[in-house]
């Protein structure tokens, strides 16, 4: 027991002497020297993983061919994450490292235990359910961030109408104010707008996004763009997302009772000290008052 806190001790205090020298000096962190080998185009151990698993990943997609809907869809969501890597090599280097993890478990049952073997297969299945649902668990991320966005873009935009019908200056004027999932798609209809018809812009991040609230929207800038007035329009959409905003918070919260209940109770203690502390004081004075 002796010697293992002397170790500890040991490699605490190299730990801090290591930090306190590499502040006072300036050593370089391991980060930067990982970004300095990086210059030169060297690559990582994890690239030259996905580079040897790449014929299998190709035989793997030949043999098992995306279907057109699967493809397309995934293709939409890389170019909104900006990846530029095609759907079929992503989904084949995914099968691809599973099915490699599913061979490594086969190794287990010549040992003796092929209850091993049975759970890395099922490993190997949920790695690869895993790899598929990031990309679209991003692509929620980013869209929950810009239906959270869209009630205050909506009533910037029905003030604005009460000046200018120019959408294209609104959305101009709006992109520096918005957020980072927002302001990319507006960077692309802005560019759409400009080199094509606005309409076909519009529709064209409709079907990008796949949002009901943006999908009324749509509806409702194509009438300001055709002369129809939308004011009423916008002010009921703007009340319609306000609502959805607040059940989405409120099945948010639902998800994390333990936090919300905490907070309640801290909450509710609280208030019962703001009423009861005067009325305590109260009933002090005039106890004194008549003599006790």
């Amino acid at each position: 027991m002796t010697i293992l806190l002397y170790v500890s001790f040991a490699a605490l205090l190299s730990a801090g002497l290591y930090c306190l020298a590499q502040a006072a000096l300036a050593f370089p962190s391991g980060r930067s020297i990982h970004a300095i080998r990086g210059i030169h185009g060297k690559r990582s151990l994890t690239q030259r993983f996905q580079d040897a698993l790449l014929p299998v990943a190709r035989l793997i997609s030949k043999l098992f061919p995306m279907s057109e809907y699967k493809r397309k869809r995934l293709e939409a969501d890389f170019v909104r994450l900006h990846i530029p890597e095609k759907p079929e090599d992503f989904v084949s280097k995914a099968k691809a490292r599973s099915l490699l993890l599913a061979l490594i478990g086969l190794l287990f049952i010549p040992l003796g235990v092929p209850w091993l073997a049975l759970l890395t297969a099922v490993a190997s299945v949920l790695a690869y359910c895993r790899s598929m649902q990031t990309v679209r668990k991003k692509v929620e991320a980013q869209n929950r961030e810009i239906e959270a966005e869209l009630p205050r873009l909506t009533e910037t935009l029905n003030y604005s109408l009460q000046d200018n019908r120019d959408l294209l200056a609104f959305f101009e004027k709006y992109r520096k104010v918005a957020g980072k999932a927002l302001g990319a798609e507006l960077d692309r209809l802005i560019l759409d707008m400009k080199t094509g018809n606005q309409e076909a812009a519009l529709h064209g991040m409709d079907a990008r996004l796949g949002l009901p609230s943006f999908t009324a929207l749509c509806a409702i800038l194509c009438g300001v763009h055709q002369g129809i007035d939308q004011r009423t329009s916008l002010l009921v959409l703007e009340q319609d997302m306000r609502t959805k905003e607040r059940e989405a918070l409120r099945r948010d919260m639902e998800k994390r009772p333990g936090r919300i209940k905490a907070a309640s109770f801290i909450l509710t203690i609280l208030m019962i000290f703001m009423f009861m502390v005067p009325l305590v004081l109260l009933i002090i004075r005039d106890l004194q008052a008549v003599g006790f």
